[in-house]
C-alpha cells in the first residue's frame, strides 16, 4: 500500500524494504539489496537516488562508538525557555554544538529536551554553565546523567512487511 510522506511522494513496499535494509547496513551492496527485494541492481540504484532526492534518506552516516572516541558521558538535559521568542536563538546555538546530539520540543514543565555527549564531567559542567544556562531566555535546566545504556538505536520502522510489530 503506497504511503505519502510530507514530501509529497509515494513509496511502495519495495521502497520500504530498501529503506529497512540500508538502515541496518548502509554498505550492503546494491546487488544484494536487489536480490532481497526482487529487483534489478539498476532499479535499486534508481530507487535509492529517488528516495534520497525526495528526502526519505537524509544522509549516509557511520555509527561511531562514543566511548571509543572519548565521549563517555551521556546526559539528557531538560531546558525551560522563559519565552517562545528566545527559542529560535537557543535552538540555533544547539544546532551549532556537536556535543548536543538531539534537541526536541517536549510537553510538560520544560520546553526542550537535549541529548548530550561529552568526554567527562568537567566538559558537561562547562557546557551546562557556559553554553546552555548562559543563553538568553534559559530560566532552568534539569540534567539526568546516564549510568549505562541497554539499547540505543537509530533504526526507524519503515512499515515494510514484517518490519512493524
Amino acid at each position: 500500500m503506497p504511503t505519502t510522506s510530507n514530501i509529497s511522494q509515494s513509496i511502495d513496499d519495495k521502497d520500504r524494504r530498501i529503506l529497512a535494509l540500508v538502515q541496518r547496513d548502509a554498505k550492503l551492496p546494491q546487488a544484494e539489496i536487489a536480490r532481497r527485494v526482487g529487483l534489478s541492481a539498476a532499479a535499486v540504484n534508481e530507487r535509492l537516488k529517488k528516495l534520497e532526492t525526495a528526502g526519505f534518506l537524509r544522509r549516509w552516516v557511520a555509527v561511531v562508538d562514543a566511548k571509543a572516541v572519548g565521549a563517555g558521558i551521556t546526559a539528557f538535559v531538560e531546558v525551560f525557555v522563559e519565552h517562545p521568542r528566545s527559542e529560535p536563538g537557543f535552538i540555533e546555538h544547539m544546532r551549532g554544538n556537536d556535543a548536543i546530539q538531539e534537541c526536541h520540543h517536549i510537553t510538560g514543565e520544560f520546553s526542550l529536551l537535549l541529548k548530550i555527549r561529552v568526554r567527562d564531567m568537567e566538559a558537561l559542567q562547562h557546557l551546562l554553565i557556559d553554553k546552555i544556562n548562559a543563553l538568553e531566555g534559559v530560566r532552568q535546566t534539569r540534567t539526568v546523567i546516564v549510568l549505562s545504556t541497554s539499547k540505543e538505536e537509530s533504526y526507524v520502522p519503515t512499515g515494510a512487511e514484517g518490519d512493524l510489530p
